[in-house]
C-alpha cells in the first residue's frame, strides 16, 4: 500500500467529470444515487477518476489512511465486470466496496 500524495489535486481531478452543465439549481451530485449503469456510460477517463474517488471514499469510511494503488489501478476493470453483471447495483454499496477494501 502506498500513501496517496497530493489529495487536493486528486480531488480536483475527480470533480472535473461532474462539472458538466447541469440544472442551474443543482448544487451537488449525490453519488449514493448513482448506479453501475451510470458507471458503464462513462468514458474510460471518467471511470478511472471515479474509481480513485471511490477508493478514497471507502478508505475514509473504513478509517484507513492508506490507499492500495494496485487495487485502484485494477478497479475500473473490476467495476466494469461488476456493472456488466448488475447494471442497477449502486456505485456506493457493499459490492463496490469489496473491490477497494478487504475485510479486516
Amino acid at each position: 500500500m502506498i500513501l496517496l500524495a497530493r489529495p487536493l489535486f486528486a480531488a480536483a481531478l475527480l470533480i472535473a467529470p461532474f462539472a458538466a452543465p447541469v440544472d442551474a439549481h443543482a448544487e451537488s451530485l449525490d453519488l449514493t444515487q448513482a448506479s453501475c449503469a451510470d458507471f458503464a456510460a462513462m468514458s474510460e477517463s471518467d471511470r478511472t477518476q471515479l474509481s480513485l474517488w471511490l477508493a478514497g471514499y471507502f478508505a475514509g469510511n473504513a478509517m484507513r489512511p492508506l490507499l492500495d494503488l494496485e487495487k485502484i489501478v485494477a478497479a475500473p476493470a473490476a467495476l466494469g465486470a461488476l456493472c456488466d453483471k448488475s447494471p442497477q447495483a449502486p456505485l456506493i454499496g457493499p459490492e463496490t466496496r469489496s473491490i477497494f477494501i478487504t475485510a479486516p
